[in-house]
């Protein structure tokens, strides 16, 4: 009994672990200019990984998401975009490692805060306890949270039971 239980909680944290997390860029607001929070403070509170992926909504046909280089985003330079997002809710999916870049398609919207930098850390990262994303008490709203992030405790604690489970079989 004690290892079909290890085994089923094994197959969840694998099945987890390859189908990434889902971050809504910008929260309740969403992926707009000046926004509240700086979205490069938004970035540093987050973690994220291979397979996870991004969410910007936006009013579709009044702005876009740029995928750039970083002489792009630093430059608010919308002609050389790698990848264009467009339907107002655009999802981006890190496939790999390393930093990525995000501006708006509208140069005065990017020249006023909307735009995002983001790394996505090393697959050797990938099983380690990361946090669940936060938001500041205000904007914390059953909108701007996903099934996938609230599962983040759930996740840890089944990390840790692997954990236990591995050093015990290890230790025997």
């Amino acid at each position: 009994m004690g290892r079909a239980i290890m085994i089923v909680v094994v197959m969840a944290l694998l099945m987890g672990a390859c189908s990434g997390r889902e971050f809504d860029v910008g929260g309740r607001k969403g992926w707009a200019a000046n926004p509240a929070e700086p979205f490069s403070l938004w970035a540093e509170r987050n973690r994220f990984q291979v397979n996870d992926t991004l969410v910007f909504r936006f009013n579709k046909g009044e702005d876009s998401v740029l995928v750039v280089e970083e002489k792009g985003y630093r430059e608010c330079n919308t002609s050389k975009a790698i990848t264009r997002l467009e339907d107002g809710n655009s999802t981006f999916l890190l496939s790999r490692e390393g930093p990525f870049f995000f501006i708006s398609g509208v140069a005065h919207r990017c020249q006023a805060g909307e735009k995002l930098a983001i790394v996505v850390l090393s697959s050797r990262h990938r099983f380690a306890p990361s946090p669940s994303p936060s938001l500041p008490p205000s904007a914390a709203t059953p909108e701007t949270g996903s099934a996938s992030t609230q599962a983040a405790p759930l996740k840890r604690l089944v990390s840790a039971l692997v954990l236990h489970g591995a050093l015990r079989t290890f230790l025997l």
